[in-house]
């Protein structure tokens, strides 16, 4: 249960509690704050939200749990994980209420997506590599106010998992810290064992936000996802592309979140936390939360996790760069190029530049206003000269973005890109 029903039935060993202990997976309550318990011993998440192709660089960054966003091909997940002695956190993918609240108000398509959720139930339940359930990501769960069938129904599907499956618990991610959704789910929702917390750009304000409910809730938590700020969040050009930082930035980054945010959390109900995105996803751009190239070379990002997860203080031995600049411009200074005009790249390398780095060029088409991977763009004719490049601008008017892949003959590269406009000067009143 969320909030105060949790903290009036753990204290005391009532019969739920101890039907608690022989669980395979549950949450205690102690002095020093609440515990996920798996097997019987305190289980803290130290998590990727990954795909499930990179399950062995996860473990061998130290990692223990991982996040699987969808059940397809699960079995294969699930076995290759407890292979790897890594445990599942699976999402049970549902309509979002916000866009299809049809899903929950018509009982013929409610009735269909409730015998899909048994059947997976039924089905993964016992493996032991299942750590808990979350139903819905992100589902933009309506405010308590609400006038809907959304509530008995997804209360409905809490009950139908906890019945089919008592081992383990049943959580839901909402985004950021919105206190009115939090009562809206500890409210309408108390069947849940506990919320979860997707928070990237907010993560700094994350417990300041909840404080004012604290009297209400101060239950048990998972950061489902953390990392760089997301695109929403980031500076944009004037035609909006959002402006994204170096892969060094990123890494220092993720380092100072998880030591000045992540890691107090665990004295304020935090079981554990996942950093977004273990694998390989073009969201925006390739780069912008992929923590791996598509060839599996790790971002610096990854290697400072592996410091942190295995508690070690090793030297980064791959590529770093500060920034990059186009026209001696940086992204800010919104560059607008002419048609198959020459441009030049410059290269700005962290300490000396005498580095024996391989450099990588490519332009692609804008795509985040079209929800879609960006097309890569063939006829520029990028001619690299160490850390300088130049490069023929695409013929046809539109937004681009240039994109740099640095590589030192280590496991690990760096990227950084700029965005920029093809505007043809000619004057079309004439």
């Amino acid at each position: 249960m969320i909030g105060i029903i949790v903290l009036t039935t753990i204290m005391a060993c009532s019969d739920d509690v101890c039907e608690n202990h022989t669980k395979t997976v549950h949450i205690e309550k102690t002095e020093q704050g609440y515990w996920l318990i798996r097997n019987g011993k305190p289980f803290y998440i130290k998590g990727g939200a990954a795909q499930g192709e990179y399950l062995v660089e996860l473990k061998n960054a130290g990692a223990n749990t991982a996040r699987i966003y969808d059940t397809i091909d699960l079995k294969t997940t699930l076995d290759e994980a407890y292979r790897l002695d890594l445990a599942v956190v699976v999402d049970i993918p549902l309509p979002k209420f916000n866009s299809t609240p049809e899903y929950y108000e018509d009982e013929k398509l409610f009735q269909r997506l409730k015998v899909d959720i048994k059947n997976t139930i039924i089905r993964f339940k016992d493996h032991p590599a299942l750590l808990y359930w979350n139903l819905g990501n992100e589902i933009y769960y309506p405010y308590l106010h609400r006038n809907t069938d959304f509530f008995a129904n997804y209360n409905e599907l809490i009950e139908l998992i906890h019945e089919l499956d008592g081992n383990h618990p049943v959580s839901t991610s909402t985004i950021g810290a919105n206190k009115s959704r939090v009562i809206s789910i500890i409210t309408r929702s108390p069947q849940l064992d506990f919320v979860s917390f997707n928070s990237f750009g907010t993560l700094s304000a994350f417990s300041k936000k909840l404080s004012p409910i604290s009297p209400i809730w101060d239950g048990p938590h998972v950061i489902t996802e953390w990392g760089v700020n997301g695109p929403w969040e980031a500076e944009t050009t004037s035609w909006m592309a959002p402006i994204e930082e170096t892969s060094t930035k990123k890494a220092e980054q993720i380092k100072k979140r998880h030591r000045k945010y992540i890691l107090p959390m665990k004295r304020e109900g935090s079981l554990g936390s996942f950093v977004f995105y273990w694998g390989q996803k073009n969201e925006n751009t390739p780069s912008w939360y992929s923590l791996f190239s598509e060839n599996r070379l790790k971002t610096q990002a990854v290697f400072e996790l592996e410091n942190i997860w295995k508690e070690e203080n090793k030297t980064y031995p791959g590529p770093e760069l500060e920034y990059i600049l186009l026209n001696e411009k940086g992204a800010m200074q919104n560059i607008v190029l002419e048609p198959l005009s020459k441009a030049t790249m410059e290269v700005v390398l962290t300490g000396s530049d005498d580095k024996n780095y391989e450099y990588t060029w490519e332009i692609r088409r804008e795509s985040w206003f079209e929800n879609k991977n960006s097309e890569i763009y063939t006829g520029s004719d990028i001619i690299t000269n160490q850390n300088f490049a130049t490069f023929k601008t695409p013929k046809k008017e539109g937004p681009y973005r240039i994109f740099l892949y640095l590589k030192n003959g280590s496991e690990y590269y760096a990227t950084a890109n700029i965005p920029f406009y093809v505007l043809n000067p000619d004057n079309e009143e004439k």
